[in-house]
């Protein structure tokens, strides 16, 4: 985007209110447990609207395929490969194993496993976090999104070239749709049979084009919203307000609104809302909060930190993950995308 707008601002509270999630659940402090009132649905939707938003944006101006490839890699793998293999190294320090038992078969699963996306496969290290209130939580429960994000980079090329052919309003819808049926199809199974399992298929990749697309649409048509001026976040508004009244965990109506309503209500804080400040002036740190924060908490919870001190535990948890992140990007991001680290550029997508 060439003018001034509230991306980065928006992205950088998503991840932090995922952050906030993620502290009160891995804690399981009762003296934290105000932070559930941070919705991570509404964290993680704003984060694929968004990415719909500015990918199908990056990709209609990209010179060529290559070019879009190179872009989108270099804006997700670095920092990613940084953080995967850097909790694979340190993580023998909170391990219960000696380093000659941590640094085996199920280390190099996770290894292999995490930087090939498929967290799912090998989510735990050995002998790690084995302790915390969560057992069974991985190391990075934050990186399933990841793998969704680079499915959809994957499938954008092509979606993109219908729209040219057959128009936006026909093939967003139509993935709309799809994306609609898959989530709604996999929720009903895991409702009926009781079967977890359906759930987590519910939410990858195609169930989430639900998000993606309308994000996407909304960039298309940014001229006609722009034109609606604050009538698009009266109805954006209204609109999640009628979503909410039907349950959000089931497939229901309000389901299949609210990524319409959301949409219009992150365009009309993004785009025609007046500019709130640069969110962004020391650096895009949405991206590496996002992917950092989990192992910080994880690590602050064995150490013993939120038993001792829960609210001085948050404090100390964001504190280290803002820095981290701050790191990532101005040595790890910001080098990969070709730019100064400080002051950041508008959005980068």
């Amino acid at each position: 985007m060439k003018y001034p707008n509230n991306l980065d601002l928006l992205r950088l509270l998503a991840a932090i209110g995922v952050m906030a999630l993620h502290i009160a659940d891995l804690s399981a402090q009762p003296a934290l447990a105000f932070l559930h009132g941070f919705d991570t649905k509404i964290a993680l939707s704003v984060f694929f609207v968004i990415s719909g938003h500015l990918i199908f944006m990056s990709c209609e101006r990209s010179h060529s395929l290559a070019d879009y490839a190179v872009r989108r890699a270099r804006r997700i793998v670095p920092a990613y490969v940084v953080v995967v293999v850097a909790c694979a190294l340190l993580g023998v320090l909170l391990s219960t194993l000696p380093p000659g038992d941590y640094f085996g078969t199920t280390w190099l699963r996770y290894l292999v496993a995490n930087l090939t996306f498929l967290n799912f496969i090998q989510p735990a290290l050995p002998g790690v976090f084995t302790d915390n209130p969560y057992p069974g939580a991985p190391v990075n429960g934050a990186l399933w999104t990841i793998k969704v994000e680079l499915m959809f980079y994957l499938v954008v090329p092509a979606l993109v070239a219908l729209c040219r052919r057959y128009g936006h309003h026909r093939v967003l819808g139509l993935g709309f749709v799809m994306g609609c049926l898959w989530w709604g199809g996999f929720m009903a199974l895991a409702w009926h049979t009781g079967r977890g399992g359906f759930a987590e298929v519910a939410k990858q990749m195609p169930g989430q084009l639900m998000f993606f697309l309308p994000g996407a649409w909304a960039w298309y048509e940014r001229e006609r919203l722009a034109r609606w001026g604050h009538r698009v976040g009266v109805a954006g508004a209204l609109l999640l307000l009628l979503a909410y009244q039907w349950d959000q965990t089931r497939p229901t109506p309000g389901v299949f609104l609210y990524p319409l309503a959301l949409t219009l209500c992150v365009f009309w804080a993004a785009h025609i809302l007046r500019p709130l400040g640069d969110a962004a002036r020391h650096g895009d740190l949405s991206y590496g909060i996002y992917i950092v924060h989990f192992p910080v908490i994880q690590t602050l919870v064995q150490l013993g930190v939120f038993g001792a001190a829960p609210l001085l535990g948050a404090g100390l948890a964001t504190a280290i993950t803002v820095a981290l992140a701050l790191l990532l990007w101005r040595h790890i991001e910001a080098p990969a995308l070709g730019r100064r680290a400080s002051p950041a550029s508008l959005s980068p997508v």
